[in-house]
């Protein structure tokens, strides 16, 4: 395929790519230990997401809005047994009941779009932690599983963005 006088080494290759792995924010790389207590955070994130998001339907002016709202707390409570299951096949351990958790959260008082805009903000915020977590995922089910949630929460960031320039 290639002629016998390709040089197939590129001499700026590694130093471009040491610059790059110098840039990597530390922050960003964790060990498996950490990865599984931020899916134990992780829980009662979601958890908390659903009382807030409970708390939003309440609020929203319209029936579509309510169901838009009511889809993204859906798949947060599916994103909470993944991340159960997830949790418990990396320990061996099986995280309180969602009855025995207590939520961290009050009833928020504040306007309709500045709820959105923390959900919003909030979505954004999982999408990095994820990230840190899928980084030490071994290729297969839990990958895919994390990924699958990453991408809920950027859709439901698109969600809500629609939903704030709706908001009057």
């Amino acid at each position: 395929m290639y002629q016998g006088n390709y040089n197939m080494y590129n001499p700026y290759y590694d130093l471009n790519y040491r610059n790059m792995e110098s840039q990597i924010n530390n922050e960003e790389i964790i060990t498996l230990n950490q990865a599984i207590m931020l899916i134990n955070k992780s829980v009662q994130d979601e958890k908390n997401d659903e009382i807030f998001y409970d708390n939003l339907i309440e609020q929203a002016p319209t029936t579509k809005e309510k169901d838009i709202i009511k889809s993204i707390r859906d798949d947060e409570r599916k994103h909470n047994q993944i991340l159960r299951n997830l949790y418990y096949e990396f320990t061996g351990q099986t995280l309180a009941s969602q009855e025995e958790v207590m939520p961290n959260i009050s009833k928020n008082n504040m306007d309709y779009k500045t709820n959105l805009e923390n959900a919003l903000f909030g979505e954004l915020n999982a999408v990095v932690k994820y990230r840190r977590i899928l980084g030490t995922m071994p290729s297969g089910n839990s990958y895919t599983l994390l990924m699958s949630i990453m991408t809920d929460e950027l859709r439901h960031a698109s969600k809500y963005n629609f939903l704030i320039q709706n908001a009057k």
